[in-house]
């Protein structure tokens, strides 16, 4: 075994990163908030998860019990909930919503059987809705409803024909018109009116936009009979802010999914090359308008849609919905795809993986190519892609939702991933569609410290808790890393503390590799020492009755010791950090190491480790 003192082993790169910061991940909020709007987040995420009861408001008839409870893929996201809608089909080209029979939404739950909706037999229509995704939604919220027409006006391609669904905002019933852009059938253009709406028709609460309560299957006496709270249920709270506001604010300030890469992949040119971008529109850019957050305003995202109705032929969900047809559905955004299942305005193409959905039997592509639909010419033309060709265009789906670093997919950046990015370090040139590139955050082709600063950014292991991620503790210094692994030393293998405290203040401990195979490493750490002043390190055998050789301090190690190490001074701290190596081809023994002060009068011992030190 031999001492030396710990090298300086990473320095924080302090050039400034590309123009760009790391993209927030699914279910976290916008970057740019102020504190402000950061809390009214929190305040509604709060809200979004609160459970109702029939106490307060919830019912008489509902599908949820709370938002949180079908948005949570992740939460605020789409999630795996399916509602039932139905209607009648005439035969005619016309539609019956059955309004008068509580159409066209069936709610499944109920506070009792007594008021339990049923499809009513007068209903020959009925589709699946499964939850869609908030993420993102203020950013949609704030594009300009004339660019989202000029899509319809000044189609991309003479196969697709797209238009606006012109809907009526709750919040506004005397103004002007908007682009419908959220829901399966654009019937949505603000977050406000979503939120409303869903509060009412999802969990029976009415509200100050719809400020009553659904009748079970249309029947009013049965809603006098058990809705026994007052309308509208929701109101303000101590703030002035309605639930519906509250989970307004949190949806519109939820970020838009990450894309990892951001662009470059050889994939999304084939997806472009079939048309798929004829609806599936990547780029928007949000109103720079005053009255707007300065997060959501002036911002360029990619949701990869036109938030227009299409013509779905076979496929559609034969449920009309105001001005949209039976035939009609809205291109769904493509952002968070990759986490997205099931998948289809009725979930229909669920489970298996991202690949399986897209290319395998009833899934995406060959929905999209039946008879009658708008996307079958770009549908046909994917199919006629090769086989790699076609995994290109899936590789490009799967990082709409990918965060970056995050290397397995798992939507967590951790020790995991940090291992695959040292992996990746320093080899290359990598281009988009390499396994690498996730690490690759100035896509510059290569994986470096630049790649690695802002990997610290947005790391999420915090294993000391000391509120700094562990790779920011490595890479600003005053955590020791002396294997290089970027992980902490005392996060890793420990040796064994014996104890034995004295009344002062020294401790030590030793960590990193477990110092038994050739090449391991760990750092000897003490701290709480007196600043600039000499140490003495004890080595020797462990004695099973520690020696009192003050009133208070204890040597542990038998004497004689083996060794007294005597090389050594704290910092201006009163720390001191030295590397210690194992292995070496030598057997393994045990040590018992302990550090003292002495100032001529009075020891200071700190506590004892165990060492187990040799191997081959």
């Amino acid at each position: 075994m031999r001492l030396s003192v710990l090298p300086v082993l990473f320095a924080f790169v302090a050039a400034p990163l590309a123009a760009q910061t790391p993209q927030p991940k699914m279910g976290d909020p916008v970057a740019g908030l102020t504190t402000t709007q950061q809390a009214l987040f929190d305040e509604g995420k709060d809200s979004f998860g609160t459970v109702l009861s029939a106490a307060n408001g919830l019912g008489p008839i509902f599908n949820q019990i709370s938002c949180g409870n079908c948005h949570n893929n992740p939460f605020g996201g789409p999630g795996s909930t399916t509602v039932t809608r139905f209607g009648l089909d005439d035969g005619k080209g016309g539609f019956d919503p059955l309004n008068g029979l509580g159409g066209t939404l069936l709610q499944a739950g109920a506070i009792n059987v007594a008021v339990q909706e049923t499809i009513p037999a007068a209903a020959n229509v009925t589709s699946l809705r499964v939850t869609p995704s908030t993420l993102g939604a203020g950013l949609v919220e704030s594009i300009a409803d004339a660019d989202i027409e000029a899509n319809e006006t000044t189609p991309p391609s003479s196969s697709v024909s797209g238009r606006v669904h012109w809907v009526q905002p709750l919040e506004d019933p005397s103004g002007p018109l908007r682009a419908g852009r959220m829901g399966w059938k654009a019937q949505v253009a603000t977050v406000l009116t979503f939120s409303g709406d869903a509060a009412q028709n999802e969990l029976g609460f009415s509200n100050r936009l719809v400020p009553f309560d659904n009748a079970p299957n249309g029947n009013s006496v049965l809603l006098a009979q058990w809705d026994n709270v007052a309308d509208p249920e929701d109101g303000p709270d101590a703030n002035g802010r309605h639930f519906i506001d509250r989970i307004t604010n949190f949806q519109r300030f939820l970020a838009a999914p990450p894309q990892t890469p951001r662009s470059g992949m050889t994939g999304e040119t084939l997806f472009a090359s079939v048309g798929c971008t004829d609806c599936h529109v990547a780029s928007w850019t949000t109103k720079n308008d005053p009255a707007l957050e300065p997060a959501l305003r002036n911002q360029v995202i990619k949701p990869y849609t036109d938030f227009l109705l299409h013509d779905m032929g076979l496929v559609a969900d034969f449920i009309a919905d105001g001005d949209a047809t039976v035939q009609e559905l809205r291109t769904p955004s493509l952002w968070g795809v990759r986490n997205r299942d099931p998948l289809w305005h009725d979930g229909r193409v669920v489970a298996g993986t991202l690949e399986t959905r897209m290319l395998g039997a009833g899934g995406i592509i060959e929905l999209h190519s039946v008879f009658g639909s708008e996307a079958r010419q770009s549908g046909l033309a994917f199919q006629a892609l090769s086989s790699a060709d076609q995994l290109a265009v899936v590789a490009f789906l799967d990082s709409l939702g990918r965060a970056e670093f995050d290397s397995n997919g798992d939507n967590v950046r951790n020790q995991v991933d940090l291992a695959a990015f040292l992996l990746a370090q320093g080899n290359g040139p990598y281009t988009a569609d390499d396994p690498e590139a996730v690490f690759d955050f100035n896509q510059d082709g290569l994986v470096d410290n630049v790649d690695l600063d802002a990997f610290a950014l947005v790391y999420e292991e915090d294993c000391n808790s000391n509120g700094t991620n562990d790779l920011a503790d490595v890479l600003t210094g005053g955590h020791d890393d002396v294997n290089g692994n970027l992980i902490p030393d005392e996060c890793e293998y420990c040796q064994t503390d014996l104890g034995f405290e004295g009344a002062g203040t020294l401790a030590i401990a030793i960590c990193g590799d477990d110092l038994t195979t050739t090449g391991s490493t760990a750092s000897f750490q003490l701290t709480g020492g007196t600043p600039n002043a000499p140490i003495s390190i004890g080595i020797g055998v462990q004695n099973p009755t520690p020696f009192l050789i003050t009133p208070t301090e204890y040597l542990v190690p038998v004497q004689p010791l083996a060794a007294v190490v005597q090389l050594f001074m704290t910092d201006a701290q009163g720390d001191l950090h030295v590397q210690l190596f194992g292995g070496g081809n030598l057997p393994i023994v045990n040590w018992v190491f302990q550090a003292a002060t002495f100032d001529g009068s009075v020891f200071d011992l700190s506590n004892a480790i165990e060492v187990r030190v040799g191997g081959f």
